[in-house]
């Protein structure tokens, strides 16, 4: 079967869907067109860009290892994973059996197929057919980098069924901003990926940077949870419950038990098994975005909403 080349910026699995689409193969069963493709049944969520399912989608595009990472860079949105890795290694980028710890509940962003309807429609004017941006399913990216306009989404796209994006235009919703910390989220969480787009070492620097900057012990014992409590303190107080609701479902919720972030991410006692969820390192870089030399060329002011 013949795989379609990829638009810039295209998710991978947008991908998959032309190439569905190309083949004539939308009149068979889901089932039938995986295995029609040579390609394990899964579902194609937008936000889970290390996993066994999406490398083999991978593959189908990539003929050596340097494509394969080159693919999953910049069709999937993989960049915040790497302030997740515990090395500097990033050829464990192509290991397909690696597990991340998704935790999906434990997230209150937006988890759906998000889409520009501007975007969608030049797309279709020009190209014939619309696609799927891989950096419109950042993590709690509302808006569309380029027309600065809310993306719209549809509970149903929870989990995609083989469509594209210009035939949710009169089906989708917009997004809104959840409150002003959200509106600098979006400049911050786009230009942050391409900053490491264009340096895959600033993730392993941006690290050191927290650790210096809030002055984390080389080697951290249970005996300093204390401190990592009043740090946590102050990070709520400085960002505000509104953004961690907007984040973190034991936030949204008012459980009993909140998690502390910053001891989550940076103690290394977490019981967790697999690669933390990057939403922890985003949320702490998003905190101190005006402290870390790494983050100053960052600009503000970005949406039209």
């Amino acid at each position: 079967m013949m795989f379609p080349n990829l638009m810039t910026d295209e998710h991978v699995f947008s991908g998959l869907i032309r190439a569905r689409i190309l083949s004539a193969k939308m009149f068979i069963s889901e089932e039938r067109f995986f295995e029609f493709a040579d390609l394990p049944y899964h579902w194609l969520r937008p936000q889970v860009p290390l996993c066994q399912n999406l490398a083999a989608v991978i593959n189908k595009y990539a003929h050596d290892s340097e494509q394969f990472m080159q693919t999953r860079l910049n069709h999937t949105p993989v960049l915040p994973w790497l302030l997740s890795l515990e090395s500097d290694d990033l050829s464990s980028l192509n290991d397909e059996v690696r597990r991340p710890n998704i935790e999906e509940n434990a997230f209150a962003v937006n988890r759906c197929w998000k889409f520009c309807i501007k975007c969608a429609t030049e797309e279709r004017k020009n190209l014939g057919f619309s696609y799927w941006h891989s950096s419109h399913q950042s993590l709690a990216v509302v808006t569309c980098s380029v027309h600065k306009t809310a993306l719209y989404t549809h509970e149903a796209l929870r989990y995609q069924k083989f469509s594209l994006p210009y035939e949710w235009i009169d089906k989708a919703e917009p997004i809104a901003l959840s409150g002003p910390w959200h509106r600098d989220w979006q400049p911050f969480i786009y230009q942050l990926n391409e900053l490491i787009r264009d340096d895959l070492m600033l993730p392993s620097r941006l690290r050191e940077s927290i650790r210096k900057a809030l002055n984390i012990p080389s080697k951290i014992k249970y005996t300093d949870k204390p401190f990592f409590e009043s740090l946590f303190r102050n990070m709520r107080s400085d960002i505000g419950d509104e953004c961690l609701a907007g984040l973190f479902t034991c936030f949204a919720k008012g459980h009993q038990k909140e998690t502390n972030i910053l001891w989550t991410t940076l103690s290394g006692k977490s019981k967790v098994k697999g690669l933390r969820h990057p939403l922890y390192w985003l949320t702490i870089l998003f905190w101190l975005r005006n402290k870390l030399p790494e983050l100053q060329c960052i600009r503000y002011g970005f949406t039209n909403y």
